[in-house]
């Protein structure tokens, strides 16, 4: 075939380089009017961004330092409290009636110190001797290990606001000091901060997209977010600011993090070990330029001509022939395979369309010979499978029938002809490769029940009734009852007691499965293991009837997400697991089948 390309002088200006000179053409005019409006309005909204971020900050920390210092002085005052001392000295000797009214008196005062403050989410007393904590409105009893650990904690700690528990707590011992070895104080005071009264706060101190603040402890041990913003960004943001930053308390500045630039703005309280950053992404600040609305009405007057024109070739000459060859894309998916396209100019569109004719013919071509490999192997196997009838079962059931009439069991020998009956009339129906789910259940079921007359007392089934939901799912015919008759063979019938058969269901959003277990006593492991390598396995001279050849059509049919697999059943023996799809799904081609 002669290269469309090769003689062709479009190749000088091919169809890259029309697009590339065209977009220049279009975009050069629109960014030197926009240089000059950003350039002159960049300065000034950098200088009232920086302020306001400044400004903002110092008010905000200012406030939080104020309010945590007022909770720092209330917890101060309350370690110190005459009826918690009496409570911690005297309770010995209380009866229980003063010692329930004192325990009363200090819930109160718990629940106005809780009060107090918006920032507080609840106060506890810990009280070592009575083995209590006092909350407002309930009390624990006991001490826990996690007290002492607590203590070793404060004891390295200098300032008063420590994340424990995922909690921000601040906490006052009696008496005052480092514990060490397990030691606890008398008592102490546990004030839980209100985390989420903390993001609001924050939440509210930017409006502007992009922008959020973070509340940091010593060395950004913790951090509390105005937003939900990633953590491992928020740490990459407090990180850098930590080291960029130790030359002062407070500043402001450019930091880049994820290849993005911010300004930021930063606060620190020695005494609180806490930061407040604020921050706000460069290019959500700079994109509304207000102030040069006149210069934009001219840029958009330019650019909506320019873009008209600019659009009209580009639809001429790109996108008119790409949708076409996208619609001739979506009825190859569909299965339409008799789709020819053409191209009048020499240029890539026409090699395109030259090259998906030539890829549509070799589909086509393979498609239908796979398709017919796999139809013919379908059909073949059904037939193989319809026409082996187990010789022993066919004996053993004769033979059964034969007993009944001796016996002259009327009844039990008027259903066990008919379960007989209705067993061959399903084998023996060769013009379906499909049948529905209720269809298969039942013939499995009859299977079963024949069985079950032959084997009288010795077996027991346990049979799930199929929900009608799920009645007309279509699946390849004898897949079930293979499984059922292998559990009777090597499972059920060798048991020395009363053999079990189980069947049950098991549905999802999406597939649904039909578990068939046995409590046979004569698996061992190495047999389990070699069942579960044939299932897995994907030679194709492996054995072919019998569970691989369930496995296999079903794969066939639905695809490698289903099929069966085994395990070993809480009953004993083997379980075997078939995986179908609930709902629609689509023909199913071999990975080394396809094109």
């Amino acid at each position: 075939m002669v290269d469309p390309f090769r003689k062709s002088k479009l190749l000088s200006f091919g169809l890259f380089q029309k697009i590339l000179f065209s977009f220049l053409v279009a975009i050069i005019p629109i960014m030197a009017v926009g240089y000059v409006l950003v350039s002159n309005g960049e300065n000034i909204i950098r200088k009232e961004i920086e302020s306001s971020l400044h400004s903002r900050v110092h008010f905000y920390l200012n406030e939080l330092t104020r309010e945590l210092g007022h909770i720092v002085n209330l917890k101060r005052e309350y370690i110190f409290d005459q009826e918690i001392q009496r409570l911690n000295v005297l309770s010995p000797a209380m009866t229980d009636y003063d010692r329930r009214v004192a325990v009363l008196n200090l819930q109160k005062k718990m629940q106005t110190l809780s009060s107090s403050s918006s920032y507080i989410k609840t106060v506890k007393l810990h009280m070592v001797a009575e083995q209590k904590i006092i909350q407002p409105d309930q009390i624990e009893y006991g001490n826990s290990d996690e007290d002492k650990q607590l203590h070793l904690m404060l004891n390295r700690n200098e300032f008063p606001i420590v994340s424990w528990n995922n909690q921000l707590i601040m906490v006052e011992r009696y008496p005052t000091g480092n514990y060490v070895n397990g030691d606890l104080p008398l008592y102490w005071i546990e004030i839980v901060l209100d985390r989420s009264k903390i993001e609001s706060v924050l939440s509210q101190i930017l409006t502007e997209n992009g922008g959020n603040a973070i509340l940091a402890g010593p060395e950004g041990k913790w951090a509390v977010l105005g937003d939900d913003s990633d953590p491992s960004f928020t740490e990459e943001m407090t990180r850098l600011n930590r080291v960029e930053g130790e030359e002062s308390d407070s500043g402001q500045k450019r930091m880049t993090v994820w290849n993005q630039t911010y300004m930021v703005a930063y606060e620190r309280s020695p005494d609180f070990g806490l930061a407040l950053t604020l921050y706000v992404p460069e290019k959500d600040v700079f994109e509304p330029l207000e102030i040069y609305k006149i210069w934009f009405r001219i840029l958009v007057a330019t650019a909506i001509l320019i873009v008209i024109l600019f659009a009209y070739w580009i639809y001429l000459f790109l996108q008119r022939p790409l949708q076409r060859l996208i619609r001739a894309f979506r009825k190859v998916k569909e299965g339409t395979f008799d789709v020819h396209l053409t191209h009048k100019n020499k240029d890539e569109i026409q090699y395109l369309y030259q090259q998906f004719n030539q890829m549509v013919g070799r589909i086509q071509s393979l498609i239908h010979d796979v398709y017919e490999q796999n139809i013919r192997w379908q059909r073949a196997e059904l037939r193989h499978l319809q026409a082996q009838i187990n010789p022993h079962f066919l004996y053993n059931t004769y033979y059964r029938m034969h007993r009944l009439v001796q016996a002259e069991d009327i009844d039990s020998l008027k259903r066990y002809t008919r379960l007989l009956g209705d067993y061959l009339k399903y084998i023996a129906r060769n013009a379906q490769e499909e049948a529905t789910l209720r269809m298969e259940v039942d013939h499995a079921r009859t299977y079963a029940d024949i069985l079950k007359m032959r084997f009288r007392d010795k077996v027991m089934i346990e049979w799930q009734e199929l929900p009608d939901r799920l009645a007309d799912l279509k699946v390849p015919r004898l897949v079930l009852q293979p499984i059922v008759e292998n559990a009777f063979e090597y499972g059920v019938e060798e048991v020395e007691g009363i053999g079990l058969l189980r069947f049950s269901l098991m549905p999802d959003e999406r597939a649904l499965s039909l578990i068939v277990e046995d409590n046979g006593e004569h698996l061992p492991d190495s047999n389990l293991s070699e069942i579960i390598q044939r299932l897995a396995s994907k030679e194709e001279d492996i054995e072919t009837t019998g569970l691989v050849n369930v496995h296999r059509r079903l794969q066939l049919k639905f695809g490698e997400g289903y099929g069966i697999k085994a395990e070993r059943s809480d009953l004993g023996g083997l379980r075997i697991i078939m995986v179908i799809p609930i709902g629609e799904v689509e023909s199913y081609v071999p990975h080394t089948d396809r094109g």
